[in-house]
């Protein structure tokens, strides 16, 4: 009894010690909110005010005074994001988390992406193109991060990993940009996978599987790669999609244009985005902030408001190679060119460093690294030495008018962009990045490198890009769907124009909106297509009498809804998996990794709604749709089972040390249930067709501005600001986003004052 009670005690003390030091590690981290610090190279004192929800307001005398703050303060809310950022986007996880990385490290390291911004920087030096300026600036954001890692505790998750980052740069920057222009393209994913089943299936079927197939033949160059494993999203989120809608003053009950967006994103914990508003007497600005890039990437201020979507235009292309390894060249229109070769070198936790041999031709880096077949280069546009989305991002907020904000979108050629934009009169939209004119525009499917035959032969001009300003319709929608003036030729990604249709029919059927008549729209969980397609199974489900006798509760359901997405509809439950058995049955005869392939791509939805509402597609050819209908409806019944939409439907938020059991219940949030399905207008996307209705990627904000009263907008985070578990404001956003509620966005002095909660004086 002694021995087990000095066992029990020794126990007791260790376990007590442990709580000890986690607990002083969680809070010593926690961002300072009140009081004085010294932050050096200040040329005046700043001071930073904290609302109601934490965001940081930022007062300084000037603008580099006040991007060192703002480094300050976002590296003590989300360093640990930053530190994986980096890690994460120069492919260096490997050092840190051991062979569970390595395909990210791969991958990144593949695409060239630091190679391209250091192309990219000294092409700028060599023209006369550099902005020094600029480059001050964005030092200035990183001397303000740097600081703070050196005179501030780590967060614990750094301590638990004896993390210690090396000094941060302007570099790791534009490098952060890449992940964005990468993570918008499909083509690595995509073109292998349509090359593979252009070769299995019927040229008919082939082409009613495709998203915008085009009337030209098509050739299929030899495709024997595996599919890669992409692990774009293992630390931080992928880009998804987005909503975005403007009305001009003609449209709104305030007399000025308001402004709507929200950019589906992969959900993550902490959240994507840092928010953050800055006060200098030459600059004001409500930023949405990427950690590690000190530009806001949306924001508004009181002249003017911008946000995105993805274009989805396609300008990622895989071109086969013709090499000869001997002589170091790779052919081009039939002519042997040299190639530029390097190694990549990857530091592995516990393991021996991994090298990969890389090769550049005239199209791109090869994926050899993440291909099973060898000598598939990537033409990119974010390898072009022309495009620096950075100095985009700082010339958008400093614009003083329509033009000037317009030419600032003319400094990049990536990523792909629907940009919105809105001050009080006016409301535009332009296509942000390169779209290419192809020699072959099947470039949905692998090209030909040596033949010279499937080349770009022109890129648009900018006016001949698809953009709107001021319309007579007095309204502007993007939604990753097709634009309509495109000319018809050139294809891309896109995605279906569910979104899009929903948006401009409510718009359409309106003359006057108000911001809380937006709110709404912004979250109703309604696709304008879901009566057809249940119109269309409704009709064709055959079922026996006693079938119709059993299955009377869910028919009736489905008769009554109200063809909402809401949390407490067992209807939906019931339709989402409907479709999702019906493609299931559809695609039965593909092979089982073509097929999960190909129901994780945006194709897919396009491909079924395509295909349940045409009788006459070619799918039916070997199959009666009556028959894939009512098979699949009597699946989704057994598998639904009366469980509500919010039983089946739920996002947890993933934090990087929460991916396995059980530190997913220590460091995650939820699972919780949510409204919204994939391409509703409150866009709450799972994996993929197919499979279960776990959410992925949905709105990472809600902002609406009208220019009425801009300095008072709205918006919501779906977490918190915080990536501090012992911050008040670490969650404090979570039900409100859930629910569909807004707060406020201040920047009025005055109003800042009445809702402030804490303030920090940097001298």
């Amino acid at each position: 009894m002694k021995n087990l009670k000095r066992i029990l005690l020794v126990l007791v003390i260790f376990f007590s010690a442990a709580a000890f030091f986690v607990y002083f590690s969680m809070t010593s981290a926690l961002a300072p909110l009140d009081g004085q610090l010294n932050l050096q190279g200040l040329s005046a004192p700043v001071k930073v005010t904290r609302d109601t929800f934490g965001i940081p307001h930022i007062k300084a005398a000037n603008k580099m005074d006040a991007l060192r703050a703002l480094g300050f303060v976002m590296a003590s809310e989300r360093l640990f994001q930053m530190e994986l950022s980096r890690r994460m986007t120069q492919g260096e996880l490997s050092e840190v988390f051991g062979e569970i990385a390595l395909n990210s490290d791969k991958l990144y390291r593949s695409l060239m992406i630091k190679r391209s911004v250091e192309r990219m920087l000294q092409h700028e030096k060599q023209s006369g193109l550099f902005d020094e300026k600029m480059w001050d600036e964005m030092a200035a954001y990183f001397e303000g991060v740097n600081q703070y890692i050196a005179t501030r505790p780590l967060p614990l998750e750094m301590k638990v990993l004896g993390l210690k980052p090396r000094p941060f740069s302007p570099l790791d920057a534009y490098i952060m940009t890449g992940h964005m222009a990468y993570s918008f393209g499909i083509a690595l994913k995509a073109d292998p996978l349509m090359s593979e089943l252009a070769k299995k299936l019927s040229e008919e079927q082939f082409q009613a599987l495709r998203n915008n197939p085009l009337p030209v033949p098509f050739k299929i160059v030899d495709n024997n790669a595996a599919f890669p494993v992409l692990t774009e999203g293992l630390f931080i989120p992928a880009f998804e999609g987005s909503n975005s809608w403007l009305i001009s003053p003609k449209k709104s009950l305030s007399g000025k244009s308001i402004f709507a967006n929200d950019p589906h994103i992969g959900y993550s914990l902490p959240a994507v985005w840092v928010e953050a508003h800055i006060q200098t007497p030459e600059f004001a600005l409500y930023g949405h902030y990427l950690p590690l890039v000190p530009f806001a990437i949306l924001g508004h201020n009181r002249h003017h408001a911008w946000g995105f979507t993805m274009s989805m235009t396609d300008d990622m292309d895989l071109y086969r190679e013709t090499l000869d390894q001997e002589k170091k060249t790779a052919l081009f229109n039939k002519k042997p060119e040299p190639y530029q070769e390097w190694q990549e070198i990857i530091k592995v936790k516990d393991q021996e460093d991994v090298t990969i041999s890389m090769i550049e031709t005239r199209h791109g880096p090869l994926m050899d690294a993440l291909f099973s077949q060898k000598s598939l280069a990537l033409k990119w546009a974010f390898h072009r030495k022309e495009n620096n989305p950075m100095k985009a991002l700082k010339l958008m907020a400093e614009a003083q008018s329509l033009n000037e904000f317009e030419s600032a979108l003319k400094t990049a050629t990536a990523p792909g962009l629907n940009v919105m934009y809105a001050d009080a009169e006016n409301i535009a939209w332009w296509v942000f990045g390169d779209i290419a004119v192809k020699k072959n525009p099947n470039s949905d499917m692998l090209l030909d490198g040596a033949s010279g035959d499937d080349e770009y032969l022109r890129l648009l001009e900018w006016n001949e890009k698809p953009h709107s300003v001021n319309p007579s319709s007095g309204f502007i929608v993007t939604a990753n769907s097709r634009p309509a003036m495109l000319p018809a030729h050139i294809r891309g990604d896109f995605q279906a124009d569910d979104r899009y249709e929903t948006l401009v029919q409510a718009l359409s059927e309106k003359d006057l909106w108000s911001v809380e008549e937006f709110k709404t729209l912004q979250t109703e969980n309604y696709n304008i297509f879901t009566k057809r397609i249940l119109d269309t199974l409704l009709t064709e489900l055959q079922l026996t009498p006693e079938e119709n006798a059993k299955y009377v509760r869910p028919l009736q359901e489905l008769k009554d809804w109200n063809l909402r997405s809401d949390i407490s509809s067992t209807a939906a439950s019931l339709y989402h998996q409907w479709n999702n058995d019906n493609i299931l049955l559809i695609l039965a005869d593909l092979p089982e990794q073509d097929r999960k392939e190909f129901l994780n791509t945006p194709y897919a939805w396009q491909f079924y709604r395509r295909t349940i509402l045409n009788e006459n597609s070619p799918w039916w050819k070997d199959l009666r749709r009556s028959a894939v209908v009512t098979t699949g409806f009597k699946n989704a019944v057994e598998k639904v089972r009366q469980k509500t939409w919010g039983e089946l439907h739920t996002v947890e938020y993933i934090h990087p040390l929460g991916r396995t059991p059980p530190l997913n219940k220590v460091f995650n949030l939820g699972p919780y249930p949510i409204p919204g399905a994939y391409n509703e207008i409150n866009n709450n996307k799972m994996r993929g067709m197919g499979g279960d209705f776990k959410v992925v990627a949905g709105p990472s904000t809600r902002r609406i501005i009208d220019f009425a009263e801009p300095q008072k907008s709205w918006g919501i985070n779906p977490i918190g600001i915080s990536g501090h578990m012992l911050s008040p404001f670490y969650k404090d956003q979570v039900h409100l986003f859930i629910e569909g509620k807004y707060r406020q966005q201040w920047m009025d002095e005055k109003d800042i004052a009445g809702v402030k909660t804490h303030e920090l004086t940097l001298e």
